[in-house]
């Protein structure tokens, strides 16, 4: 197959907890339901009429939550969230990965997303005490439950749901699915977009990590040799290990990705960041290239990865192998 130029794996971002800020990893596992320990959890109102559809927590709403810092420990054990704003220091810690067994007799609700549905389970009155008092609302933290996936809400994105949401690999097709992430598995940007971007904001806020700001899993350094917003056209990349010369994965990109007022979150203040700051603007005056979404900005791409299993590390290199043909 045809290579690209060599890029590089720049950065590599889980979001355990939907809707807050990232946790950036140097390495992380490849499953079918995107990135290892990614969007596990979320945020929720629990329903008020006996119900058990639960609401869901999104910063494109509430900015609020950029507040909130998640770290894992050393043993990818404990997940801890810290209120960055709150005085005295205020934190709550949860297993990563909880034990079934241990969450046999809590609460359970449905989530939906985008048109797809996933059943959350109720992690206790620590977390939901903590996240209500912050919020200044009544707040649950769910923890991934049922399957621990559900269905891609692929017929608003994506055209083909076979050849888009299975992966063709050596050991057959890998039906892909998420877990509470919106709409895909993962998001790739590139680091010529982010200085594009980076370039539109006042001289004295360009040194602004934006890319925080663009929430993607995978940020791929494309090291001058190609322009900003190429990735629009990526197909297909090829992903060679540093340290695994046998490894190869496979990434599938399957939507120009239209962003949301989550983009004007200000990460410091938890509000909505000033006029001159506001990315969603600030991209929309020439980046609504998304004709199933001609009023949003674009910015990286959607995506899914193959095999499960696999390890993407930073400094992994990165290729190009097939490009969409755009008229």
């Amino acid at each position: 197959m045809p290579l690209g130029p060599p890029l590089t794996i720049q950065q590599l971002f889980i979001y355990p907890v939907k809707s807050l800020p990232p946790v950036q990893v140097s390495s992380v596992e490849l499953t079918n339901e995107g990135l290892r320990f990614d969007r596990c959890f979320v945020l929720v109102n629990p329903p008020k009429d006996g119900s058990r559809l639960a609401k869901f927590l999104t910063i494109k709403k509430q900015f609020k939550l950029a507040l909130f810092k998640p770290t894992i420990d050393d043993s990818w054990t404990k997940l801890t969230i810290h209120h960055t704003r709150a005085t005295p220091l205020s934190s709550v810690t949860v297993p990563l990965t909880p034990s079934p067994l241990s969450l046999l007799a809590n609460k359970t609700f449905e989530v939906s997303i985008f048109g797809t549905t996933a059943i959350g389970i109720d992690l206790g009155d620590e977390p939901a005490a903590f996240f209500s008092k912050h919020l200044d609302q009544d707040v649950r933290l769910l923890s991934i439950g049922g399957t621990g996936r559900r269905d891609i809400p692929g017929a608003a994105y994506i055209p083909s749901q076979r050849s888009a949401l299975s992966l063709a690999l050596q050991e057959g097709l890998q039906p892909q699915r998420i877990r509470f992430a919106d709409a895909a598995p993962l998001l790739i940007t590139s680091t010529a977009s982010e200085q594009d971007a980076r370039s539109r904001l006042p001289p004295e806020y360009q040194y602004e990590d934006v890319i925080l700001r663009f929430r993607p899993n995978i940020h791929v350094d494309v090291k001058g040799q190609l322009p900003p917003y190429d990735e629009d056209n990526w197909s297909s990349l090829l992903v060679r290990s540093q340290s695994d010369e046998a490894q190869e994965v496979t990434i599938k990109c399957i939507f120009r990705t239209v962003r949301c007022l989550s983009l004007n979150a200000d990460p410091d203040t938890g509000e909505m960041i000033h006029r001159d700051r506001q990315l969603y603007g600030l991209l929309a005056s020439d980046r609504r290239v998304n004709d199933k979404f001609p009023h949003k900005p674009v910015f990286g791409q959607y995506a899914f990865a193959g095999p499960s299993g696999a390890v993407l590390r930073t400094g992994d290199t990165v290729y190009v192998t097939e490009r969409i043909q755009r008229s």
